[in-house]
């Protein structure tokens, strides 16, 4: 699912009385502040589910506490525009208010002044469907100008998409279905600051986390894309459904393959728990050698006759030297991206294609869970494999594309970053 959702233009009308008597210096009454906002296009942040979001302001002549404290603004049902839940009025004797808005963090987690704004340990939820954008906003207004405050949100948030498609490869007909799809080892949390609302320094901690989803029905690759981090239809309301992750922004420090067997050093990867089939003409082979004997092609245990006996298919992997039709297996792909905030990152995984594979056996500590029966989910790698080492003859191969959340792309993909990587 790939979803254009249009930026959005939300009159924010902030209506009902003025501070507390106890708050002197700031009660000059002065004309009432409005906000107009702007949220940069994204799949998660629409005119529907944006309800609310905290505001702060401060008067640049003072270092005295916030005349907006972390008051939060709603929508108005069935209105286009959001209210405290009582008045606010520009100060007469304050030329200009410094504003900073936040929406998708806790509101303990922020702290800010004048000039600076940070959000200690910020941590996406590991449910892919409960995870909440961050967007972020500032702006300097001075009264003369107006009172319509102009607020222009930015996301702060990596945004992490994974799709898969069958590759081509001559007359062979491959069949790969995808149980289940995680990001390994990306950091768990993150620290944010920013001075002006638009340049966001975040500091992730060392502390690494898996996101994804094991689906209760498989998901049968084709030549078109697939989005692997899809809500569950049989399980999840179809008003969560979503297509990606939302992530701290990160330099991704790649697992190493058979260099490092254990990922003792908790680099990063895709895991995938996947089945692959190749069917060919004909009832049976002649002959093959499984487990030190020869097997004649119609008892051979890894083959399968169709029903009409005109062709053959194999169980490809996970090999288990025979054919279970319910049988999945682990294989994953590193990925050493630097992921930055308010981007989008779309890995397009091609699965045995001409110069590709099903990807390489995980580390030896990699994330597992339980099968549903009848499934059965193999970790076990074959004699003579290793971690790092291809499933099939060669690993996966995928495009990396970055699309900025500030600038809405045509359907064809024009003005995207590609690059080609082949992982190996």
């Amino acid at each position: 699912m790939n979803t254009k959702v249009s930026s959005l233009g939300l009159a924010v009308m902030l209506l009902a009385t003025a501070c507390s008597e106890d708050s002197v210096e700031m009660v000059n009454y002065g004309p009432e502040i409005t906000f107009n906002t702007n949220v940069s296009r994204a799949q998660n942040i629409s005119e529907k589910n944006l309800n609310s979001f905290n505001v702060w302001a401060f008067s640049d002549i003072t270092e005295s506490a916030a005349f907006i404290d972390g008051l939060t603004a709603t929508k108005v049902n069935g209105k286009e525009y959001f209210a405290f839940d009582h008045s606010i009025f520009w100060p007469s004797d304050v030329k200009t208010l410094n504003f900073w808005a936040v929406s998708g963090a806790k509101k303990e987690s922020i702290s800010k002044n004048n000039k600076k704004l940070s959000i200690s340990n910020f941590t996406p939820d590991i449910d892919p469907l409960k995870q909440q954008d961050l967007i972020v906003a500032y702006t300097s207004a001075n009264r003369l100008s107006g009172t319509s405050v102009s607020l222009k949100f930015h996301h702060a948030l990596s945004q992490i998409v994974v799709r898969a498609t069958e590759g081509i490869e001559g007359d062979e007909s491959k069949s790969i279905k995808i149980k289940g799809a995680w990001i390994v080892n990306p950091a768990a949390s993150g620290n944010l600051s920013s001075d002006n609302g638009v340049d966001l320094v975040w500091n992730p901690s060392s502390t690494k986390a898996t996101y994804g989803m094991q689906y209760a029905e498989a998901k049968k690759l084709d030549h078109t894309s697939t989005s692997l981090f899809d809500f569950d239809p049989s399980k999840d309301d179809i008003t969560k459904a979503q297509s990606n992750l939302l992530l701290v922004p990160q330099q991704l420090t790649g697992w190493t393959g058979n260099l490092d067997r254990p990922n003792d050093n908790n680099g990063a990867y895709i895991l995938i728990l996947c089945r692959v089939e190749a069917t060919h003409d004909g009832a049976f082979h002649d002959g093959a050698f499984h487990d030190g004997a020869f097997h004649d092609g119609v008892s051979d245990p890894s083959i399968k006759p169709d029903e009409e006996g005109n062709k053959h298919t194999h169980q490809m992997f996970p090999f288990t030297g025979k054919f279970d039709p319910n049988e999945y297996g682990y294989s994953c792909v590193p990925v050493a991206t630097k992921w930055e905030p308010g981007k989008r990152y779309i890995y397009n995984l091609s699965f045995c294609g001409a110069t590709s594979g099903a990807g390489i056996y995980p580390p030896t500590n990699h994330p597992t869970v339980d099968p549903v029966a009848p499934d059965k989910y193999v970790d076990d790698i074959p004699e003579g494999k290793y971690p790092g080492d291809p499933v099939l003859d060669n690993p996966i191969t995928f495009t990396v594309t970055v699309e900025n959340w500030e600038d809405e792309k045509d359907a064809d993909g024009s003005g995207w970053t590609n690059g080609n990587i082949n992982m190996n």
